[in-house]
């Protein structure tokens, strides 16, 4: 049966057969600069009628919270006057963007069905891959970071800093010496926030840290936490720190994968580490988000494996919460420790003062 997509692909190809400058080949293609834009507006429709065929629903919920998050960037870029606000360029471009974005992903997928390398059916396996792994990514990120900077801006920023932490080069790296320890910076002011990659770096340091009016704290913001290849100087004596050898002694390597640490603090200095090779500081709160496009009950399980795991690991002061785009089974959250609070988010305004009581006890 005829799809829109492949409607599409059938005058793609009548194009190509009736335009000699346009040379596809398994091996090479060129494509006339006088027919190109031409050949592009019929490569690009194709793309679009395949999204628009097959996933029409993610598209809405991406554009929703697109909209969403642009909203509460330009909030805080106004209110704390940042000058930028860093984070992977795909995932820049898919909350700018998202329909052109994923897009992106059909590019050499279909490339490689008109160079007659792959057959229409391999290309739709192919493009359904990459465009599932893409969209799930980008959203679930998109969403935590929507999530991180609409939290901060309930909670009435006042000020914005970061831990300006060198970044040594490979060779500095190497030749790094087990014993030396590196200073960690005192937070200092910004007109930059960050997000987190995940990544090995030299020890763990918030993504940035704000003064809250709400609060009359300091809270410190760190998601995609990576592993801690040196050893810090100092550690906070107003905070409490676990032995990651203690806590390999007594749970065994485990690969704790919480979403957003939260570290709340009278003093800025007490904030600046998170982790460091050999000891990890308890947070305040840990939060954990399900999967927020689909909701497929076996992402929905792992991610309860990780609650479960990382809760009782790092013990967080104020407790645990999940936050959830619908109501989870209860077979699901069976055995959630009591300071482990589920949250129906989405995007329901009124969820909000739940987690903002969860920080003010």
């Amino acid at each position: 049966m005829s799809t829109l997509w492949n409607t599409r692909y059938e005058e793609l190809t009548e194009f190509i057969k009736e335009k000699p400058q346009v040379v596809i080949k398994e091996d090479s293609v060129s494509i006339d600069e006088a027919v190109r834009q031409d050949f592009y507006k019929k490569f690009n429709s194709t793309r679009s009628s395949f999204l628009a065929e097959y996933y029409s629903d993610w598209l809405d919920e991406a554009q929703f919270l697109s909209t969403k998050y642009s909203r509460v960037e330009g909030a805080l870029r106004q209110r704390l006057q940042l000058e930028s606000i860093l984070m992977p360029v795909s995932l820049r471009r898919f909350l700018s963007d998202p329909i052109n974005e994923v897009t992106r992903e059909l590019f050499d997928p279909l490339f490689e069905l008109l160079q007659e390398k792959i057959e229409p059916e391999e290309f739709e396996i192919k493009a359904h891959e990459n465009l599932r792994d893409s969209f799930r990514k980008l959203y679930q990120t998109g969403y935590i970071n929507w999530f991180v900077l609409s939290l901060m801006e309930k909670i009435e920023p006042e000020a914005i800093f970061s831990v300006p932490l060198p970044e040594p080069s490979s060779k500095q790296i190497i030749k790094h010496r087990d014993e030396v320890r590196e200073h960690v910076p005192t937070p200092s002011p910004t007109r930059t926030l960050g997000f987190g990659v995940e990544r090995r770096e030299i020890v763990s340091v918030p993504d940035f840290i704000v003064h809250s009016a709400r609060l009359g704290k300091y809270v410190a913001f760190r998601t995609s936490l990576g592993k801690a290849i040196w050893k810090a100087s100092y550690y906070s004596e107003n905070r409490n720190w676990f032995s990651i050898a203690d806590m390999i002694d007594s749970y065994g390597v485990s690969e704790l994968q919480p979403d957003l640490l939260l570290y709340i603090g009278d003093n800025l200095e007490d904030l600046s580490l998170v982790a460091d090779a050999e000891e990890f500081c308890r947070p305040d709160m840990v939060v954990f988000f399900t999967d927020q496009l689909t909701g497929e009950r076996y992402l929905i399980n792992k991610k309860m494996d990780d609650v479960r795991m990382a809760h009782e690991i790092l013990k967080p002061a104020k407790g645990s919460a999940v936050i959830a785009k619908d109501h989870l089974p209860p077979e699901a959250i069976k055995d959630l420790d009591r300071h482990t609070e589920v949250i129906h988010f989405g995007f329901n305004n009124l969820k909000w003062e739940i987690m903002l009581h969860l920080l003010e006890v």
